[in-house]
């Protein structure tokens, strides 16, 4: 009962995208009030919480080590990643993960150690967004989700499809703990070149939004819309 109400909101979410696509082929925001807000919520929560936390780690924590970290946390993804290039159609990349997984996993030690990349068999990103855009889902609008940061209507509903079903699967505390440490490392990765960017942009907001915008439309080059409001295209005259 509860696993088909979750299906039913991810679908309801992503018939909402393709309703706002012709919003997107105009290359607006029309959400950029909330989506403001959202992101002054997001900068507090980086400058009091996630960068001070990010600071800590980075500088108790060997290099090494977070490397291991960083590696095992993706290796626990390569099945997801798997599933969705089955549902997108993309059998390369599903076998792919496949095969990390497995080498990772035994060889790897839980994938501390990316033994399948030195074997060539490098990661290849692929989510249930990715696939839900070759089914020619528009992306709808751009959209600041709280903590998790810049995505677009279709994508977050992927994302809210996933992590439900996943929570079916694997328990809620589970996938919390995996995508919390998992989004966390990720960011303090990278938290310098992040915090460094947002101090030279005139308007940080803008600048995050462009810079996901572009790159989402190059892993999505079928989605017109997303291309124009990415910037990469014009918007053809009526």
């Amino acid at each position: 009962m509860r696993s088909g109400m979750v299906w039913r909101a991810g679908v309801a979410v992503l018939g909402m995208a393709a309703l706002a696509g012709p919003a997107s082929a105009q290359g607006g925001d029309p959400l950029e009030r909330v989506n403001r807000y959202t992101h002054g919520l997001n900068a507090a929560l980086r400058a009091h919480v996630l960068t001070p936390a990010a600071r800590a780690y980075v500088g108790q924590v060997p290099a090494e080590v977070r490397q291991g970290i960083g590696q095992a946390l993706s290796n626990l993804g390569e099945p997801v990643t798997a599933i969705a290039g089955l549902a997108g159609g993309e059998f390369a990349i599903a076998g792919n993960a496949l095969q990390r997984f497995g080498i990772n996993t035994v060889l790897g030690y839980g994938g501390v150690r990316d033994v399948a990349a030195e074997r060539g068999l490098a990661p290849r990103p692929f989510g249930l967004a990715d696939a839900a855009c070759g089914w020619g889902v528009p992306s709808g609008p751009y959209l600041v989700l709280p903590v998790l940061g810049p995505s677009t209507l279709r994508d977050a509903a992927a994302s809210i499809a996933t992590g439900l079903a996943l929570s079916q699967a694997l328990g809620a505390e589970a996938l919390l703990g995996w995508q919390a440490g998992s989004s966390f490392h990720g960011y303090a990765e990278v938290h310098r070149d992040l915090d460094a960017a947002d101090a030279q942009a005139l308007d940080p907001y803008a600048m995050q939004r462009s810079a996901h915008l572009q790159r989402r439309a190059r892993a999505c080059p079928g989605d017109g819309a997303l291309q124009v409001a990415a910037g990469l295209v014009e918007a053809e005259e009526e």
